[in-house]
């Protein structure tokens, strides 16, 4: 996917954080450790009360790095909203604040979207990293390409139920601003809103490198949206909306019920990271009676295992 670009277009690098205080300094240095040579830093404080400003403040003097406070705290898709205001990229990406980018990442995504000037966001696969850094390939991708991709994703990123990690991604700003950005009612699954709002205009690019770094910890914020019951609420409030669409394809159509299956599946194995076993046997109910293929309720053992021995 390389090319050969004559001026590097800005980029812009939006960190939100909340009660980070612990790994924020990591997200910011893999920015400003990147091989790219054209970014600026965004750094948004939602009114954390760990302390994170403290820590933001630290890097508040250095070129091309910006930091803003919220009064109060707007919490992810207004902060995102705001950061992309703020923002004079061509380009942007938005890296959770206990995430971080590999050197490479921002070099190898724009190369991808300059080759293809149709597109409306690149994505890569990712790595988990644990509390102390350690980082392994993620091995279940949802993501079905074997190779580089380029094309149309909307059906996959439906019937997938979101396989693009939200901080895996750069973004092309004059798309996003012309859909609106991102929903401000939604507290989880605004990335999963935004990807099928876009990919329904515009293709994708798909980067088959793992150039992105998810830390797997207690205060994910995937962890507090499953406790508060916004996950399971929400992810079927979207699919209930999308399957309402009269434009929507046949092919997607005839699989509503496997879809609305993983869905479930997902939701209970929400619910068996956190310990919520009741939520969890209801989710894993509702999915079996809606699935016919047992293989993808075998995809999900450790919700059963975990039910078996309960």
């Amino acid at each position: 996917m390389g090319c050969v670009m004559s001026k590097l277009p800005l980029v812009s690098a939006i960190i939100p954080v909340y009660n980070q205080a612990a790994f924020v300094e990591k997200a910011v240095q893999s920015i400003l450790g990147q091989s790219y040579g054209n970014i600026e830093l965004i750094l948004i404080d939602d009114a954390s009360t760990d302390g994170s400003n403290k820590v933001l403040q630290n890097f508040a003097g250095l070129n091309r790095v910006r930091v803003f406070r919220n009064s109060v705290n707007l919490e992810c898709a207004r902060t995102f909203n705001r950061g992309i205001e703020l923002s004079d990229g061509d380009y942007f990406g938005i890296l959770a604040a206990d995430d971080t980018w590999e050197p490479g990442f921002v070099t190898a995504a724009v190369e991808a979207l300059e080759s293809h000037p149709e597109a409306a966001f690149c994505y890569c696969r990712l790595n988990l990293m644990q509390r102390d850094g350690r980082k392994t390939p993620r091995r279940r991708d949802r993501i079905p390409h074997p190779s580089d991709f380029y094309g149309f994703e909307f059906e996959n990123i439906v019937r997938n139920l979101n396989p693009i990690p939200h901080h895996a991604t750069l973004v092309r700003k004059k798309c996003v601003l012309e859909l609106g950005g991102y929903d401000p009612e939604l507290t989880t699954t605004h990335d999963w809103d935004l990807w099928l709002r876009l990919s329904r205009r515009w293709p994708v690019v798909f980067i088959d490198a793992h150039l992105a770094n998810y830390r797997v910890h207690e205060a994910n914020v995937s962890r507090q949206r499953s406790r508060s019951g916004d996950k399971e609420r929400l992810i079927v409030a979207l699919l209930d909306r999308l399957f309402q669409e009269k434009d929507l394809p046949a092919g997607l159509r005839g699989e509503k019920e496997a879809i609305y299956a993983r869905a479930y599946l997902d939701i209970a194995e929400g619910y068996r990271v956190i310990a919520d076993y009741p939520r969890m046997r209801r989710a894993w109910l509702k999915a079996i009676r809606l699935s016919h293929d047992p293989r993808l309720l075998l995809q999900y053992r450790h919700v059963l295992l975990s039910l078996l021995a309960r």
